[in-house]
């Protein structure tokens, strides 16, 4: 298992009045003090002098201390300083529940905080039904159009995003966009944010066309306007932009704008920045879809290494960049090594993500292949066969992660000389590419010759039938 940290605050006894919300944060300076946590034991106790010697002795305003805490719990928030923000943000939840209720204004954006806090730390089914419940009372007391009311449902939506829940947030993701295109303009830097966010979504959901028009609107646009190529908004745009076009099938341009990013970040953020190691996992992505194995091997065996210091050995990003390097040394032959590191990675995205992410099944699915080509048919098929199974009921069966799935699938079958039920999957698998991806698109070509190859082992097989009979 995975041992994720836990924070400070038991959920025993939490403040009801101002008085208990100041000795519970006594509390936990203390605790602070005790972990060495200098810095943020120091913070609280500003805090709360602070609200201290603004409030008046003789009618104390529970407002003040809660703004000044809710204030320490924005910074840590924005220091990425996870649980030290659930800690707090635990605290002062309960107490504006209690002293403010929950239709006040200071109760929802403490919801809200606690929700990013809760997200940071990957406690993801927490984060959704927290922001869940304030974009609801947000919705009603503010309106949907209100700039609060916005944000919760970028936040929700975002976090569907990282539990794989793509329809949910690309629903969120669209709907955020019409409402600000009306409210402020199509490049008012709100909407901006939010179009490519809503590009994200459909990039996961397989809808490469859709995403690549939003990218290259993006990017078109922060061009002419003279964004300077180190932007932080023009290099995610290209990033998204560059993901499309290899998703789409053309390794060329990707390969293209992907050097030129890696170039840049880089220059910018350096070798052990998270963006920097995105771009180059992405080049190494292509690099292996061009055949050009040792590019790939290069880059993704930096990017591993890079990972697991910066990003820690469990984190999904660092994972992924286990299993996209197993892919690469399966294409290799070095099955051995593509095994171990396959096993490994599917393991710990189990613990983390949990076995329906879609992480864990493209994984699972990598793994599957490398069995097969080690003359392990049974794990492969069984491992293969759930894949798909797993990904039809939570991506969908039109998805090209899942249609890959059923080919390699189908491609198992075929070593087994099940030539019907391989059939029927190599039909199913071109006539869902063509209508999905398009006919000239290198995946659909591809389920197009496989179906070819099916066809002629059957018919053969048939004239081999009828001479004999």
């Amino acid at each position: 298992m995975v041992a994720i940290p836990h924070c400070l605050v038991s959920m025993d006894n939490l403040p009801t009045s101002l008085e208990s919300l100041q000795r519970r944060v006594t509390e936990l300076t203390t605790a602070y003090h005790a972990r060495g946590w200098t810095t943020e034991a120091t913070s609280l106790e500003t805090a709360i002098e602070t609200a201290s010697r603004r409030t008046l002795a003789d009618t104390p305003d529970p407002s003040t201390t809660l703004d000044a805490l809710s204030t320490c719990v924005r910074k840590w928030l924005t220091a990425k300083s996870w649980i030290v923000a659930e800690d707090l943000g635990l605290l002062v939840l309960a107490a504006c529940e209690s002293l403010k209720g929950e239709q006040d204004p200071m109760t929802m954006t403490a919801m809200n905080n606690l929700a990013s806090a809760h997200w940071g730390r990957g406690q993801l089914d927490q984060a959704v039904a927290l922001n869940t419940r304030v974009l609801n009372l947000r919705r009603k007391h503010l309106g949907e159009t209100h700039a609060q009311t916005l944000v919760s449902m970028a936040n929700l939506a975002s976090t569907y995003r990282r539990l794989g829940r793509w329809e949910e947030a690309l629903k969120l993701d669209a709907r955020i966009v019409e409402l600000k295109i009306v409210a402020h303009g199509p490049w008012h830097d709100s909407t901006i944010t939010s179009m490519s966010n809503l590009a994200i979504s459909y990039t996961h959901l397989g809808r490469y066309e859709e995403a690549a028009a939003i990218a290259r609107q993006l990017v078109d646009h922060g061009e002419k306007n003279g964004l300077p190529k180190t932007h932080p908004s023009l290099l995610n745009w290209k990033l998204s932009l560059a993901s499309t076009y290899r998703d789409q099938g053309q390794l060329d341009p990707a390969e293209k704008l992907e050097r030129e990013l890696v170039a840049v970040s880089l220059d910018k953020f350096g070798n052990f920045d998270p963006f920097t190691l995105t771009c180059m996992a992405n080049l190494a992505s292509t690099y292996r879809e061009q055949g050009r194995l040792a590019d790939a091997e290069r880059l993704e065996e930096e990017v591993v290494t890079n990972s697991e210091k910066i990003l820690g050995e469990t984190h999904p990003q660092t994972l992924m960049s286990i299993s996209n390097l197993a892919s690469t040394y399966r294409s290799q032959g070095r099955l051995e090594e593509a095994t171990k590191l396959g096993e490994k990675a599917i393991e710990v995205l189990k613990e983390v993500q949990g076995e329906s992410h879609p992480n864990t099944l493209v994984a699972m699915v990598n793994l599957a292949m490398t069995y097969q080509l080690n003359h392990q048919t049974p794990d492969a098929e069984e491992l293969a066969d759930r894949s798909v199974r797993l990904m039809k009921e939570t991506i969908g069966e039109d998805h090209p992660f899942t249609l890959s799935a059923m080919a390699n699938l189908g491609y198992i079958y075929q070593s087994q000389s099940k030539w019907d039920i391989a059939g029927g999957m190599a039909e199913t698998v071109y006539a869902r590419r063509e209508k999905t991806i398009g006919k000239d698109h290198p995946d659909t070509l591809a389920a197009l010759e496989d179906l070819k190859r099916v066809a002629w082992v059957e018919a053969a097989d048939q004239n081999a039938q009828s001479t004999l009979n």
